[in-house]
């Protein structure tokens, strides 16, 4: 009764929730193989049923290696997924055992055996991980995927880095435009400049309020400041969200204008990710309404500030199928003599 797993290849380490089964069975006989209902794969530890097929197709290879008609069917392909794994499954040796499930109900002894190693990490644990569990059945809209999530407490040490190079020692009176939860005041409070804060979202403005962080509650047109109140501005991550950046700009300019520190998602990783058949998540937020590369950012900041420098931050998982890296955010310093 020969049968075979030629994957999971042996050593190679699987994630339980998501791995290939590969191989090829004969049950001795034309009769004896067309009594197949489905091949079931279980595991041996807990007897868990982790993928079946009803699907079988031809293999050259096995057919002239047993000398069997070339219109024998014995080749399988399926996914498996443990739907009874347990923290204690990962990065633990996993046994896989094959049966046949006859057309009279029965399940057959183990066909064939092979035990893999797993990966540590259980990435139902991972941001969006509930979508791994087989009981997540509900289709999932638009909204449930790419929405806006909440404004971050804390900011990025690299752009908190980039703020103190550009804006110089204190004292400095800072604006944040679209300030969020003011991730970034908290700490350039701390050490001296005079940061004031500016957003449109009354449960953000709520939490400005309770964390005692200076901050005005905008209409997203205007700013409530008088002309140059300013030394400079901060808009991270928010001109991607604006249906007409352009006004924006122009207030932020009035209230602000020697200069304006900028963060946007990197559009241009698009023309590099296509290799990998990828696009970043962030980009794909429903409330973006901008996609901007250093050119276009470029194009528009230049109106209101005469001098553009555009450059990147935070580098992005991937690389470029030459091995070329990438970053997430493009960052501009824009500055009026």
């Amino acid at each position: 009764m020969p049968a075979h797993l030629d994957a999971p290849a042996p050593g190679t380490p699987v994630d339980p929730l998501c791995f290939q089964l590969r191989g090829w069975l004969w049950l001795d006989s034309p009769v004896a193989q067309s009594s197949i209902a489905t091949l079931e794969v279980y595991s041996a530890d807990t007897h868990t049923l982790l993928g079946s097929t009803a699907t079988l197709y031809a293999r050259p290879d096995v057919t002239a290696a047993l000398s069997l008609p070339t219109s024998a069917l014995t080749g399988f392909e399926f996914f498996a997924h443990h739907s009874a794994a347990t923290p204690a499954t990962f990065g633990a040796p996993l046994e896989v055992r094959l049966h046949a499930r006859l057309r009279d109900g029965s399940l057959t002894a183990p066909l064939a055996t092979a035990t893999v190693p797993t990966i540590a990490r259980d990435y139902r644990q991972n941001h969006f991980g509930i979508l791994l569990d087989q009981r997540t059945t509900a289709i999932q809209r638009r909204a449930n995927i790419f929405a806006e999530g909440p404004s971050l407490a804390e900011g990025s040490g690299e752009v908190a880095h980039l703020l103190r190079r550009h804006l110089g020692p204190p004292p400095c009176r800072v604006i944040d435009v679209g300030c969020g939860l003011g991730s970034y005041g908290r700490s350039l409070l701390a050490d001296g400049y005079d940061w004031m804060g500016a957003e449109v979202d009354d449960a953000d403005c709520a939490e400005l309020a309770r964390l005692g962080l200076p901050h005005r509650h905008v209409d997203g047109r205007t700013l409530p400041f008088a002309d140059a109140s300013f030394d400079a501005a901060l808009c991270l991550e928010v001109l991607e969200h604006l249906a007409d950046p352009a006004a924006v700009l122009a207030e932020i300019r009035r209230v602000a204008p020697r200069q304006l520190l900028v963060s946007v998602p990197n559009c241009e990783l698009l023309g590099y990710l296509w290799d990998h058949l990828a696009t970043p998540w962030h980009m794909l937020e429903a409330d973006h309404k901008n996609f901007y590369t250093r050119h276009s950012l470029g194009a528009l900041l230049r109106p209101f500030y005469s001098r553009v420098e555009l450059g990147f931050h935070t580098p992005y998982p991937l690389r470029t199928v030459e091995g070329t890296p990438l970053h997430y955010h493009l960052f501009a310093i824009a500055t009026n003599p």
